[in-house]
């Protein structure tokens, strides 16, 4: 079976987290663990949340700057569809 590459991800911004990014970039946390600090938006503090995708298009740096997000690292990861990964 063919592998394929899923980009790994992390943003960092206070306040709100912009869901809307997880639809945009088709984008999923990483772990359980990063789900939970998507959730934590009461804190001003800021966080850094590890997202993946499949979408060579993705992350948008850009748009997750304009909700007040940045990326701040990036890689690749390889697997075979049916495998969990994280």
């Amino acid at each position: 079976m063919a592998k394929a590459q899923r980009k790994i991800f992390t943003v960092e911004g206070s306040g709100e987290f912009p869901f809307d990014m997880l639809r945009y970039d088709h984008a999923w946390p990483y772990t359980e663990a990063h789900d939970s600090h998507l959730l934590s938006s009461e804190t001003r503090e800021r966080r850094r949340v590890v997202l993946m995708t499949d979408s060579p298009q993705a992350p948008t740096v850009g748009r997750w700057e304009s909700f007040g997000w940045r990326v701040v690292g990036m890689g690749e990861q390889q697997w075979s569809p049916g495998r969990r990964t994280a």
